[in-house]
């Protein structure tokens, strides 16, 4: 750019030589006859040479919609062709015909140079006598608006530029149209009629037909209205087609290596892609061929439950089913879609997509999802459904699913279904769902993250704005072709997708199997036993103890009070007060606790409305009763506590009578308010004051209780890290932009969350700094680590059940266990069961369950790349075998039959070489022998033999 600046002049005096005669002083002779004076020239011709009308025509008869202008004697002027006399022959291919048509038509021709007005005259000689004037218009590669006397058109080349950038750009008709316009005349002097619904027109029909064309509708004798349902979608190479790319006798593999060959689907809903309610009645060209469901059967099931309210049984803190029951907006007759892709490489599925009308309810994501599962379930044996509310919506599924028709039905006796929820959105959900439906503790699911839904959308979304506008059926052949743009992108993309996927799951396995069997050598042989078979008795039967869920923390008041009762009954001890020793100490960590919140609802308490101020003063009088009573039991147990509370009260007199013309009567107020009163618990007694001013065993006591408050607030800030962090998800997605109300709402329950954060950090080290006052040498020092800001943290990367879990490297809040827990010197031979806590084994658990995704995940990719090629291969096979199946058609029907049959034939098998090539020797490398033996030729086979070092069998890999 620095080497143009200084060139800027002279580039522009180049542009402005283009608006005069060039090198010409005067008005030259044609260059083409030499004989009259040239008057025009052509904008789009290498030189612009000038010419005389008569040659400009002859030169344009097959470029006739080039822009030209002429010279009036002072300046050059927008002309056209057609003004200049060209007329355009119809029906020889551009040549001249023998027996034209005695009368010339006028066309609007919609082009990617303008709008223009030609003149054409068609073919009337003994080969087109029996052929209509809208077949020759498209043999000329021009579409015509309509069928009947024809009088606006656009050309294929213009449909094509148009639906490139619609795909690419999300570029609206609209607006398109109307670059055209200025295109043609920017000044609006001469400004062109107004075609757009005969362009919008003309695009929906092509676009239906280029779809059916790509789908080989034109090579079947039925036609295209004997077209099925799904017909026209863009498959996924790398799922399980039986017959396709399955490998022989898969269906006989045992129950345990099913998974290899499991169907797995994500489910989601996306409310930007709505439609208002125009009231808009049209034509539907393709009736379920591709992508959305058909609309007759959908429609009168969704009637048929349009009172069916949705039940919620999961705790978690976002509900994709909040939008479930919410009344539809009167200006949109479509609230969203309803959407199912194969979850591993996210393609759209075949009539897996329909519209919602008020919210994601049952009934339509039922219906969806059926619909694209039906027949493929009747010939799967494994099946994984991902779906951000799986909790909710498997409890069920099958006696839904009972209500529909038998060939929309699964067989669960002869299909295994497994639900699972997103990873990431997994966080936001309670402990019971995390732990059950978590893609990183599913079997068979491999490195899966079922989130590539969501990353879609942005793809679809762009269309938004455009589609609502449509009518119903233009809006659903709009999104079909969108999906299928997007399969085809991933197509021929995915040998770069799965080659990535590989090479980072060969060094993480490498790396997360070798943490795994340090983590198992640390410990007995039997513990390991025992968790085993307890990871198998869960994976049977789920109703039994989960071996992933954290274990229930301690409760230490009961254990203490146990404690207190068998040592009364032994008579090592009596307790001073039918209150015992550590009731009361957790009595005074509760009310210091009540403390702590009452002050943060004091504060601004001077801007609080009278009824703010009155509830204010109604808490303080029930804690300062409790307070008071508990004062009576600290007499007892703690004797130092009388005379450092009447310390405390000379102290603050002293000070208000040293304070110079100071009555005192702020501090007396801000001290005499029962949340700023000091309760002198044992860790606040001076050391010197303990043996004589507390009782025995009491100061143990009070390290276990503030021990168990330290760990049950840890546990406390990661939940409420977690739920704030989906929160703000919900909101960014579900709520953002519809209303400030909503907004509003969501935003003041994230500040409660976040206030209720901040008192669990402000307990937890307030419990630590006890700790470290009463005990600074005790165990507990080991886990419970000073909490700074930086550490209280949304997980991102260190999900404990989310997208990250594959990769956790955590920071300490997410990673301690119990103080019970300690570093046996030895290793683990020398460590007795009886020092194993349930908490350790989460840690090794989930460590194994890691390096098993990682393993299935290269299982999965090795499957998946001999899938690819094996279906690209039946691809080709598939076209060649339609080359010639219309034997009955005209010859030149037929060439054009066998010769796009001939291309989509080497194009697929063109791909499947490149991703075979690409493939074989990153397998190779690997060591990944037998999946090079499936997609490689008998010269990659013979190599294996000298380049098998290294990486993993498929041996090894078997689980």
């Amino acid at each position: 750019m620095t080497q143009w600046i200084p060139l800027r002049d002279s580039f522009l005096d180049e542009m402005i030589r283009h608006e005069g005669l060039g090198r010409h002083e005067t008005v030259p002779l044609c260059t083409g006859c030499n004989a009259v004076e040239a008057s025009v020239r052509c904008e789009d011709c290498l030189g612009s040479p000038m010419l005389c009308p008569s040659c400009i025509c002859s030169v344009h008869a097959t470029d006739p919609f080039h822009r030209i202008q002429r010279w009036n004697g002072a300046f050059f002027e927008a002309h056209s062709l057609s003004e200049a006399g060209l007329c355009i022959q119809l029906g020889h291919d551009g040549l001249e015909c023998p027996n034209p048509r005695p009368h010339t038509s006028t066309l609007t021709v919609i082009d990617i140079t303008g709008v223009h007005k030609v003149t054409v005259c068609y073919c009337d000689c003994g080969l087109m006598q029996t052929v209509f004037n809208y077949t020759q218009l498209l043999r000329a590669r021009w579409w015509p608006a309509t069928v009947k006397r024809p009088r606006t058109v656009t050309t294929f080349r213009t449909c094509k530029l148009f639906h490139a950038l619609t795909i690419q750009g999300k570029v609206n008709a609209y607006d398109f149209w109307n670059g055209l316009v200025r295109v043609t005349d920017g000044t609006g002097l001469k400004k062109p009629a107004n075609h757009y619904k005969d362009f919008i027109r003309s695009l929906r029909c092509f676009r239906n037909l280029r779809m059916a064309k790509r789908g080989g509708r034109a090579h079947d004798p039925s036609g295209i209205q004997a077209t099925k349902a799904g017909e026209l979608v863009v498959e996924c190479p790398a799922c399980p087609q039986p017959g396709r790319n399955m490998p022989d006798g898969w269906e006989d593999a045992p129950a345990d290596q099913q998974w290899k060959y499991a169907i797995m689907l994500a489910v989601d809903a996306n409310f930007k892609l709505k439609l208002k309610n125009r009231g808009l009645d049209d034509v539907q060209l393709a009736l379920g061929w591709s992508y959305f469901v058909e609309e007759e059967p959908y429609q009168a099931h969704i009637e048929a439950h349009k009172d069916e309210v949705e039940m919620k049984h999961c705790d978690s803190s976002f509900a994709a089913v909040d939008l479930a029951n919410a009344p539809a907006q009167k200006r949109f007759a479509v609230n969203g879609v309803g959407a199912v892709i194969c979850a591993r490489h996210c393609f759209y599925r075949k009539n897996g997509i329909g519209d919602l009308q008020r919210g994601e309810r049952y009934c339509n994501m039922d219906f969806v999802l059926l619909s694209t599962i039906a027949q493929t379930a009747a010939e799967m044996k494994s099946m994984v459904l991902s779906y951000d509310i799986a909790c909710q919506y498997s409890k069920n599924f099958k006696r839904r699913m009972d209500q529909f028709p038998v060939d929309f039905r699964i067989d669960v006796s002869q299909t295994s279904i497994t639900f699972v929820v997103p990873k990431f959105h997994l966080l936001a959900h309670g402990t019971s769902c995390q732990v059950s439906y978590s893609l990183n503790f599913t079997e068979g699911v491999g490195r899966t993250c079922g989130e590539g839904i969501e990353a879609g959308w942005s793809d679809t979304n762009g269309a938004a704005l455009s589609t609502r506008e449509m009518s119903s059926e233009n809006r659903h052949e709009a999104l079909d072709d969108l999906f299928g743009a997007i399969n085809w992108r991933k197509t021929i993309s995915l040998d770069d997708q799965l080659l990535k996927q590989l090479k980072e799951a060969v060094p993480a396995l490498e790396k997360h199997q070798k943490l795994h069997e340090e983590a198992t050598a640390s410990f007995p042989p039997s513990v390991i036993q025992r968790w085993e078979r307890m990871i198998e008795v869960w994976e049977n039967d789920r109703s039994k103890p989960n071996p992933y869920r954290e274990p229930d923390l301690p409760d230490v008041r009961l254990e203490l009070a146990r404690q207190e009762a068998e040592e009364v009954k032994r008579g090592e001890s009596m307790s001073l007060h039918e209150t015992s020793a550590s009731v009361f100490i957790s009595t005074g960590i509760d009310l210091e606790e009540q403390q702590r919140a009452l002050r943060v609802k004091c504060k601004g308490e001077e801007s609080k409305t009278a009824a703010g101020k009155a509830s204010i003063q109604e808490k303080r009088n029930a804690l300062q009763h409790r307070v008071k009573n508990w004062r009576i039991i600290q007499q007892i147990y703690m004797p130092a506590a009388i005379s450092l509370l009447a310390r405390d009260d000379e102290a603050v007199a002293t000070s208000v009578a040293d304070t110079p013309g100071s009555s005192g009567t702020n501090s007396r107020v801000d001290r005499d308010k029962v949340e700023n009163e000091k309760l002198w618990l044992p860790s606040e007694v001076p050391a010197d004051l303990w043996s004589a001013g507390l009782t025995h065993g009491l100061i143990e006591k009070t390290v276990k209780l503030r021990t168990a408050q330290a760990e049950d607030s840890l546990h406390h800030i990661r939940r409420q890290l977690r739920i704030r962090k989906g929160l703000i998800h919900y909101k960014h997605v579900f709520v953002n932009g519809p209303s400030q109300q909503a907004n509003t709402r969501a935003r003041t329950t994230i500040a409660k969350l976040t206030e209720r954060l901040n008192r669990h950090v402000a307990t937890y080290r307030a419990a630590r700094t006890a700790l470290v006052i009463l005990d600074p040498e005790g165990s507990w020092a080991h886990t419970l680590r000073e909490l700074h800001q930086d550490d209280v943290r949304a997980p991102r990367d260190f999900d404990e059940e989310g997208l990250g879990e594959g990769h956790r490297e955590i920071p300490w809040i997410w990673r301690t266990l119990s103080h019970e827990r300690r570093d046996v010197p030895g290793g683990g031979e020398n460590m007795s069961e009886d020092e194993v806590h349930d908490s350790m084994r989460i840690d090794w658990v989930k460590g194994r369950a890691r390096a098993r995704r990682w393993r299935e995940e290269i299982i999965h990719i090795c499957e998946e790349m001999p899938r690819s090629v094996q279906f690209l291969q039946w691809k080709s096979v598939w076209w060649s075998e339609h080359a010639e199946l219309r034997a009955d058609a005209p010859y030149d029907i037929r060439s054009g039959l066998k010769m796009y049959a001939a291309r989509h034939a080497a194009m697929y098998s063109a791909l499947a070489a490149r991703f075979k090539g690409k493939w074989s020797k990153a397998l190779s490398t690997h060591g990944l022998t037998s999946a090079v033996v499936v997609i490689g030729d008998s010269d990659s086979e013979s190599e294996l033999s000298e380049n098998d070092e290294g990486g993993y069998s498929s041996e090894e890999l078997d689980l």
